[in-house]
Order: structure tokens, then sequence, then C-alpha cells
């Protein structure tokens, strides 16, 4: 036993000291090693270094090609898309490698190291390289793949010319698999050989079905099956089968299961197929409904809507019309302007009958008379609805020379003077009249300061603007119509509406009497001492006048108006002056 102990320890004597000597006389790689395919045995550390960067600069060149087969298609692009093995991430630390080349048949293990040794003499030593591809430069250029190679899918589609309908049915595309395209490619780039890559791709289905295509192709043909009969305002304009279909267009709308192929008509289209002339025949200004008097009677005319083309309008219109069975005409769509009153309103103001009218009488061809027949003529037409206040003064505005009134005669300060307007309350009396006998109420006016003998007293109201002024109150259910006539020495103010209630008047006795004072003005161009009468004294008085109205169902009432009339002084021009 003692006799194969020290048998052992002198062999490990022995195979320690070749050991140490082998290590002495090797310097450098030990032959054999190999690195990638890169013999680095016997090389120095510096020249091993040397060889294993010239290997990972020819790595680093290495180029990648993906492709992907076109399977007969032609849309899209097929590749290749190409990238350098270094601008994907690969790199091959050359310290670490040469480091570990250098470690083999130096081991601390003497036994793995002598192994080395023993197979430098008859075999190769590989050793693995330190290297890595990197993941977001591989993740960036396999993105960019994915993008370049992609097949987008084939929509389908609707063609349409003229009256011509055909489908296109959808097809689906290709998207690229990013992570069996990384794996693949990592796995290149370390083997180092580069290389052409054939992606691996997943159908990618198109927003639309063959039943989409279907639908839409017969909507359009249908759109397309006769010509289209727009007409408005007398006027027609026909869309043919060729127009139609050039106003159609095709559109995918929606996303992901609710994504459809819809028809549409284009405005401009069908703008340009009825053609700017008949456009502008189809327009009309709105016609507010009037009143036209008969005698005695009324009726309503006018009352029409406005209508301009509305392009939009126009366009959905076409596609409603041409899209259902059957009579494929209609009424031109487009903007309505309501006129100021419509046919139906001015009928339900039930304005049919006179209801009153009074008429007063003036000397001829005076300047007042013109001012009478303005205000008539600006009146004639009013139309007071149920529970509306008409205003003289707000309807008629101040009167002046620019809306054609002339001077004429008025009272102010108690003497007749000529004022711009005058003579305007003649017309204000026989509209006052005319209310007062129609049952209507007047809520505001104002009776002469003296009694004028061409006007009944207590019925009658003078103008002022703006102080003074004449408001009738439509109280009836019914609308009223103001109609006005005059001749040269009259003037004539007339109610339409319908009868609602019976009316007479009486008027009492004057009372309370007066004489008017004389009045005396200083006029330095008359001659001395003499004196000249301007205005001669009138009496003064107070009347009651009163109204009774008798309604349908026998209800009846009675309204008082008390007027005081002053007395008109004695006005006498005189020069005292000595």
């Amino acid at each position: 036993m003692r006799t194969v102990l020290i048998v052992l320890v002198a062999a490990v004597v022995v195979v320690a000291g070749g050991l140490l000597g082998l290590r002495a006389a090797r310097s450098g790689v030990l032959p054999g090693v190999n690195v990638d395919g890169v013999g680095l045995g016997g090389q120095s550390e510096a020249g091993a270094r040397a060889a294993l960067r010239r290997h990972a600069e020819i790595k680093g060149a290495a180029t990648v090609r993906a492709v992907r087969g076109s399977a007969g298609r032609t849309a899209g692009s097929t590749g290749p898309v190409t990238g350098e093995a270094a601008d994907l991430g690969y790199s091959l630390d050359v310290d670490a490698t040469v480091a570990a080349a250098l470690q083999r048949g130096r081991q601390s293990d003497p036994l793995l190291a002598l192994r080395d040794h023993l197979a430098a003499f008859s075999a190769t030593i590989a050793v693995p390289p330190v290297e890595q591809v990197r993941d977001e430069p591989l993740e960036a250029w396999a993105k960019r793949v994915a993008e370049r190679l992609k097949l987008p899918p084939r929509e389908g589609r609707v063609l349409i010319n003229g009256a011509r309908v055909r489908g296109v049915q959808p097809r689906s595309g290709a998207r690229v698999l990013q992570q069996p395209l990384m794996a693949a490619a990592r796995e290149r780039l370390l083997a180092g050989d580069g290389g052409v890559l054939r992606v691996e791709t997943e159908p990618l289905p198109p927003r639309t079905t063959a039943a989409d295509v279907r639908r839409a192709v017969r909507q359009a043909r249908r759109a397309v099956s006769a010509p289209v009969t727009l007409r408005r305002n007398g006027v027609t304009a026909r869309l043919t089968r060729a127009q139609i279909g050039d106003a159609l267009a095709a559109r995918i709308s929606g996303g992901g299961k609710d994504a459809a192929i819809t028809i549409a008509v284009e405005p401009r289209a069908v703008r340009d197929a009825i053609g700017r002339r008949t456009i502008q025949r189809f327009a009309s200004e709105p016609d507010s409904a009037s009143f036209v008097v008969n005698d005695r009677s009324v009726r309503v005319v006018g009352g029409q809507v406005g209508f301009s083309y509305n392009a939009a309008k126009a366009a959905r219109q076409v596609w409603r019309v041409a899209s259902r069975r059957g009579d494929r005409s209609a009424v031109l769509a487009g903007n309505i302007t309501q006129p100021r009153r419509t046919r139906a309103e001015a009928e339900a103001l039930n304005i049919r009958r006179r209801v009153s009218s009074f008429t007063t009488y003036h000397l001829c061809c005076e300047s007042r008379v013109t001012n009478i027949h303005r205000m008539a003529d600006i009146v004639d037409g009013v139309v007071i609805e149920p529970g509306e206040t008409f205003s003289l003064n707000g309807y008629v505005g101040d009167r002046t020379t620019a809306k054609g009134f002339v001077g004429g005669g008025a009272i102010l300060d108690g003497e007749y003077v000529e004022q711009i307007g005058g003579g305007v309350s003649q017309f204000t009396t026989t509209m006052y009249n005319a209310a007062y006998f129609g049952g209507y109420d007047i809520v505001d006016h104002k009776a002469h300061s003296y009694y004028i003998s061409r006007y009944p007293e207590g019925r009658e109201a003078t103008l002022n603007f703006p102080t003074v002024d004449m408001k009738v109150a439509n109280t009836s259910p019914h609308g009223i119509l103001v109609k006005t006539s005059y001749s040269d020495t009259s003037i004539t103010v007339t109610f339409y509406g319908k009868k609602w209630v019976e009316v007479s008047t009486t008027t009492g006795s004057r009372s309370n009497l007066q004489t008017g004072e004389t009045q005396y003005q200083e006029n330095d161009s008359l001659p001395r001492g003499q004196e000249v009468v301007v205005q001669e004294a009138g009496q003064g008085f107070d009347v009651v006048v009163t109204r009774t109205l008798r309604f349908p169902d026998g209800q009846i009432e009675t309204e008082e108006e008390f007027t005081r009339y002053l007395p008109q002084p004695r006005i006498v021009a005189r020069n005292t002056n000595e």
C-alpha cells in the first residue's frame, strides 16, 4: 500500500512538472485554439486581438435581406429590406474573446489545463466568441421591415362611369410578424452569414366585405336606372342616367365591424348637371300675403314662400329620389324663406268685409291737403292684428319734407300757424271715427283745444309728433285692414275685418259755454294806431259723447267721452307805438 502511494505522488509530481514546463514553453495562444472559425493557435495576444478585430469587422458588415413572397400579388413592396449586422445591433467583444482564448491551457484546474495542452498536439480547441445582438436596434429594423413589406388589404370598391356600375371585390393583405423575424435575424447575425430572410406574415383583412360591395352595387344601379326630375315654381330640371352616375361617389365609412361602402351624391356635380340658368329660374323672393278689397269684400292674395338653391339639400334629395322605386320626380328642396305674412296667417285674421268707414271734408287745393293725402298713402294697407295696438305717430313717424310733407295750418299756443305737416289732424280725426264706429278701443287721443266745425264735436283728435298721439287697440278676435281713399275735397278711412259688435253713438248738449277774450299783439309793421283782426273769437264749451256697444251674446257696454273746448280768443294785431 505504501508503495502505491509513493508511485501516485511521484506521478503527480511528474505531471505538475510537465504542465509547468509546457506553460513556460508556450507563450501566447495555445496551439489549436479557434474562435468562430478564426485560428488563433500560437499567436501572441496582440496578434490574436488583431485577427479578431478583422473578424468583427467582417461579421459587422454582413448584410441581412428581408423579403416577402408575392404569391402572385403586385401591390405592396416584396423587398428586400436590407440591414448590416452592426446597424442591427451586432457587436463582438474582442478583448473578452482574446482573454477567453488565452485562458485555454491556463485554467486553475490542472487536469483541464493538461487536457487542453494534450489536445493542442492533435485537435482543434473551439473557443466561443463573446458577442451580442442588442434588442433596440434589431427591433427598430424589424418595425421598418414590417412597414415596408406589409401588404395593405384591397378594399371593396364600386366603379361608376356614367350609367355603368361595376363592383371590385375586397382582398386580404398581409401583416409581417416581427417576433419571428427578430429571432431569425438574430440567429443569422450571430452565425455571421447574413443572407435572405423570408418574413412570416399573417392575413390583414379588409374593412369591407363582398356583401358590402354587392349591396352598394345594387344601390348605385338603382340610382342610375332612370332619369330624375326636379321641379319648382313652374321650372323643371331633368337629370339623365349618365348625369346621375357622374354625380355618385362610393366611399368607405365607419370602422371595424361597422365599416360599409356608402353611395353619396356630390353636390357640385348635381349643380353642374342642373345648370346655372335653371338654378336662377328656380329662385324666388318671398311674397307676403296681402288683401285685395272689392267694394265691401276682401280676399287674400300672395303669401308664397321664397326659395333659393341649396347644393347640399339638392344632392341629398337626388339620392332619395333616385333610390326609390316608382315615381322619380319631386319638388326641389332648398332654402325656404318665409314671407312676412303667410297666406294661412292672413286667412286666420278673418278679414272678410267692411266693418266701418268715415269721411271728412275739406277745401280743395290747400297745402294741408297734400299732408292729408300723404298720411293716407302711408297708412293705407296697415294690418292691426287681434290684441295689437296701432300708434299713428309710431307708424308714420315725424312729418318731414323728406317724407313728402309740406307746410300747413296748425294750432300752436292757441293760435293758428303754418307748420310742416300741418293738416294731418284731419286724417287723425277721420281714422279716429272709423275706429270709433268699428267698436275698437281708442286708448290714446287728444281733442283739439278749440272746436273746429268740420269735425264732429267730441269725436275728433289732433296729432303732434312725438307728444300727441292717436292709438287704436284691436280688441276684437279678428284682424283689421285699414284702407284709405281721398279726393280733392275729402278723406275716407275704412276698417275691414269681421263685424263683431253693433255701435251707436249720441252727442250730448253743449254746456259751460264761454266766449273768447280779445288778445292784442303788437305789430310794428302796421301803421301807427292801426288794428287788424288776426283771428276771430270762437265759443268754448263742454260736451259728452256716449258710445254704446251691443255684443252678439247680448252684453251691452256704454262709454262716455268728455271733451272741453277752450274759447278761441279774438286776436288783434296793432301798432301803439308813438
